[in-house]
């Protein structure tokens, strides 16, 4: 017997296990995914993401009205470190004092938790994202962020030419955890099983099926073979 005639052999004896029990295994993947789907819906606290976005340019010649392709470049190069200056102490610090966060245990590090900053590629826009439990406090944190950002670049970098493309609204639908995410999460976490338990009868299984495997474990010559009379076409009378 070569080994693609054993690794045929294992994968027939895998399928007759889950055929033999396959109304268990379905049960295990079903309760699986209902119970992601429900620890999803009651237990896993919803968050809610608000975004703001900025346009800054930095001129060349402050006192032209035009922009200059050159400006865009500088501008665009310049862009992580802008995200550097809004993920800053001294932007944090001055936000949570605005908002009070201080009182609902929002510190610097909780601040860089729920606030991300990230660039639209290839362009100088930068993208403000803040997520908490609250809608309305996302909006809140993400607009005064923009705010305190447009006075204090002035004084960091000398640019005023800081435009809000759009402030944050307060979100309506939340933003994680995603239901259809975590419910196939568990689907694959009840296909885990089900393949664990097929593994594991295939390893305690101790009978013996065909003349090839009778072979195998025994270095002797067959001299005979008892039929199986269930599965045959005819019986003696």
């Amino acid at each position: 017997m070569n080994e693609n005639d054993e690794i045929e052999i294992d994968l027939s004896r895998v399928f007759e296990i889950i055929k033999k029990h396959f109304k268990p295994f379905a049960l295990i993947i079903l309760v699986a995914s209902i119970v992601a789907a429900l620890i999803t819906l009651f237990l896993i606290p919803k968050k809610y993401t608000a975004e703001a976005k900025l346009i800054i340019v930095q001129k060349s010649n402050p006192d032209s009205q035009q922009i200059s392709y050159n400006d865009l470049q500088t501008s665009q190069k310049l862009v992580n470190t802008y995200s550097e200056i809004l993920k800053s102490e001294a932007i944090s610090d001055e936000v949570i004092r605005n908002l009070n966060l201080d009182n609902e245990g929002i510190d610097h590090s909780a601040y860089l938790g729920m606030v991300n900053i990230s660039s639209v590629k290839d362009t100088e826009v930068i993208k403000i994202s803040v997520e908490t439990k609250n809608p309305a406090l996302s909006a809140r944190i993400a607009n005064e962020i923009v705010s305190v950002f447009q006075r204090k670049i002035v004084k960091i970098m000398n640019i005023e030419n800081v435009t809000v493309l759009n402030s944050a609204k307060v979100p309506e639908q939340k933003s994680s955890p995603s239901n259809v995410k975590n419910t196939l999460i568990g689907f694959l976490i009840g296909c885990v099983i089900d393949g664990c338990i097929v593994l594991y009868i295939l390893l305690n299984d101790r009978n013996i099926r065909t003349e090839e495997e009778l072979k195998q474990i025994f270095d002797y010559p067959i001299i005979g073979l008892i039929p199986d009379m269930t599965h045959g076409t005819g019986g003696a009378e």
